[in-house]
């Protein structure tokens, strides 16, 4: 089905989202489909509603109004779930784009995500991680539109992805192939995406995901072929080169030239300051032995050929 013809139905959570976010969800949105389906969701009998008064004609949002009967309880959010299960099964939708920074959510997304549904959350970095787990993907907003407060930054960095576990899970990612293969660049932001909900390039300042790859000191991209596919690959290590040598060594000043990996993995964590298999590409210390030419894995041992 092409993006296109994609039918997405947007609920909104005007307790959770702000009407200033509005022009960058819909520009997010038409890289998905046609929304055919607008609502937004609160008790517009309150004073801090007036803010998305003027709003609402502008986008062609539904307002759906929810009286608080209760105080402290959240009657948007049940009238919400409600509506969106009643468009579950009564209207022929693909898409599901649910704007809250709301954790109460979690639900929702994993369930309509069960029926085949496939769910975009859209909130700011405060979003809590099990509700951004819970979508097929997740866009922040306040990162998007450049409205990122400088005293939320502590929160923001707790809530994306840190750039350092993204390094790791792509060196994985390469370790897992043959030593100096390659991966296509679109199969590693695919993969990336699968993993983390929340992932998206934009959030860490770059514009494409190829520059974002070069930023990393252990990646490098690479064109292939007359129409320069971009492929991902691991840079050449002097640290690792040097890790090697050290392994070797220990092997041949071994009785029998073999050694317990648990006994090599301890005397390279004291060789070598911050020593870490994941830095390397590697999930298990097993994986990244196994890799060095001249040495052989039998049972838990490393030998020396």
């Amino acid at each position: 089905m092409d993006t296109e013809d994609l039918k997405i139905a947007l609920l909104i959570d005007s307790d959770n989202i702000s009407p200033k976010y509005m022009d960058t969800l819909f520009d997010e949105l038409k890289s998905v489909g046609v929304v055919t389906i607008k609502r937004i969701y609160g008790d517009w009998t309150r004073d801090n509603a007036k803010c998305w008064k003027s709003v609402l004609p502008d986008y062609a949002l539904t307002p759906m109004q929810q009286y608080a009967y209760t105080t402290g309880k959240n009657s948007t959010d049940s009238a919400m779930i409600i509506d969106a299960m009643d468009l579950l099964y009564r209207e022929p939708l693909d898409v599901f784009c649910l704007a809250t920074s709301d954790s109460d959510f979690t639900r929702l997304a994993a369930r309509l995500r069960e029926s085949g549904k496939q769910v975009i959350g859209m909130g700011e970095q405060k979003t809590p991680k099990a509700f951004i787990n819970a979508c097929n993907s997740f866009r922040f907003l306040d990162v998007l539109s450049g409205e990122t407060e400088k005293e939320s930054d502590e929160t923001a960095q707790s809530s994306i992805t840190p750039k350092k576990e993204i390094e790791q899970e792509i060196l994985a990612m390469l370790s897992q192939k043959e030593r100096g293969a390659r991966l296509q660049i679109s199969v590693v932001k695919e993969n990336l995406q699968r993993k983390y909900p929340d992932f998206d390039e934009r959030n860490y300042g770059f514009s494409k995901f190829s520059g974002f790859l070069k930023s990393f000191a252990s990646i490098e991209v690479v064109a292939v072929g007359k129409n320069g596919v971009l492929f991902v690959a691991q840079k050449p290590s002097a640290q690792r080169s040097e890790i090697e040598k050290y392994v070797r060594s220990l092997l041949e000043n071994a009785k029998g030239k073999r050694m317990n990996i648990g006994e090599i993995n301890t005397r390279l964590t004291e060789h070598i300051k911050d020593f870490s298999v994941k830095s390397l590409g590697y999930k298990q210390i097993k994986l990244f032995l196994s890799d060095i030419d001249g040495v052989e894995i039998e049972n838990c041992d490393c030998i020396l050929k």
